[in-house]
């Protein structure tokens, strides 16, 4: 299959590649509905799990703050931190859920995690009325590393391999364990039957195993069967600029004939008014200008410029159809003046931003502050 073409060798950032799943994982996980098939699942295989779900509120899920300052002054980010309240629970009694994900192990995963809730703590603490009140306690954690890199985890690295051993000291060293899903070793009968989460994993082992490309019948068919409207399209968006950019990563690229290889035979006739992804589009307004131009002037010049063009306008217009898509998936309705700004714009980093500002944002109003 002529999918991929080589490049020119560029300068590459192990750490490039890790932040490209790490946006990836954290766009799509907060959405709650995934989050909650997620707890369901790998939670769930527990008879201790299992009896933790029914404790919990999830219909009351929220998505916290992954940016604050712990205890030394220093800030923390962690990827997806959820806070969770008890079905019959009040004030800070209730979960706090941490959600990490790694392309590669590290012996500090575990050190992270402490700190991550350390700082946490921290922060429920200070904002407690009355902390040394009887009545405050602090919530209980839920630790969950999400890992898709190409190596398996042969042994999760745990706490303990970080500290000296010393005779004596043992009693004193914090002992804590964490949900480690690696789905390097997982196979795809264990993603699940929600289709969407089995669509989004299947996608972030492909991404690390080779065949991230070859994702007709794994990802878009199950995708296509969802249901045939702006949220699917919006999905279709995320899937496939998440495949351009690993691809890309790789130093290869996502060509305009392997996306109509991948999408076209699945969604046929409906093609049109699925409205395909942003990069069908710049691809495909590219080709046509390119080859309007080219027939004009007879040169293959007039091709190059029309894709040139043609990518630029595409991108800038998919870019916006994905900021309203992602506002409509979360809000329903998008207001006219904020729709309007939006489509001003053409930045394609401004709005690429504004795609994460969407996905974040609890409420229009805090989106709109996001937009000024």
């Amino acid at each position: 299959m002529k999918k991929l073409s080589r490049q020119p060798a560029q300068k590459s950032n192990a750490n490039i590649t890790v932040n490209i799943h790490d946006e990836f994982v954290r766009a799509v996980f907060a959405h709650l509905e995934l989050v909650i098939e997620f707890l369901k699942l790998y939670v769930g295989k527990t008879r201790d799990g299992r009896k933790l779900l029914k404790l919990l509120d999830l219909k009351r899920i929220r998505l916290e703050p992954t940016q604050f300052f712990g205890p030394e002054g220093r800030q923390r980010i962690a990827d997806l931190i959820f806070w969770i309240p008890l079905k019959h629970g009040k004030g800070s009694a209730g979960v706090v859920f941490i959600f990490e994900h790694k392309s590669e192990r590290k012996r500090s995963w575990s050190f992270q995690l402490l700190k991550y809730l350390v700082a946490i703590w921290n922060k429920f603490f200070c904002e407690a009325k009355n902390p040394e009140s009887n009545d405050f306690v602090l919530p209980a954690p839920l630790l969950i590393v999400l890992h898709n890199g190409a190596k398996p985890i042969i042994n999760k690295p745990m706490l303990e391999e970080y500290i000296a051993k010393i005779v004596g000291t043992k009693k004193f060293i914090p002992k804590f364990d964490y949900i480690m899903v690696d789905l390097s070793v997982l196979n795809p009968d264990e993603f699940g039957t929600a289709p969407l989460l089995r669509v989004i994993l299947e996608l972030l082992k492909r991404a690390t195993d080779g065949t991230l490309y070859d994702v007709r019948k794994q990802i878009l068919e199950p995708l296509a069967a969802i249901r045939d409207d702006e949220k699917t399209r919006y999905w279709i968006q995320q899937i496939l600029r998440y495949m351009d950019k690993s691809i890309k990563s790789k130093k290869e690229e996502l060509t305009p004939e392997s996306i109509d290889e991948i999408i076209e035979p699945v969604y046929k006739e409906r093609s049109t008014k699925m409205s395909l992804t942003f990069l069908e589009k710049l691809e495909k307004r590219g080709r046509v200008k390119g080859r309007a131009e080219g027939r004009a002037k007879g040169r293959a010049e007039g091709r190059i410029k029309g894709r040139v063009e043609g990518r630029a306008e595409g991108r800038a217009e998919g870019g916006q159809n994905v900021v309203l898509a992602a506002l409509r998936a979360k809000f329903k309705k998008v207001p006219r003046h904020i729709e309007t700004v939006i489509r001003q714009m053409s930045d394609p980093i401004a709005l690429e931003s504004l795609i994460n500002d969407a996905i974040a944002s609890q409420t229009l109003d805090e989106f709109a502050e996001a937009l000024k």
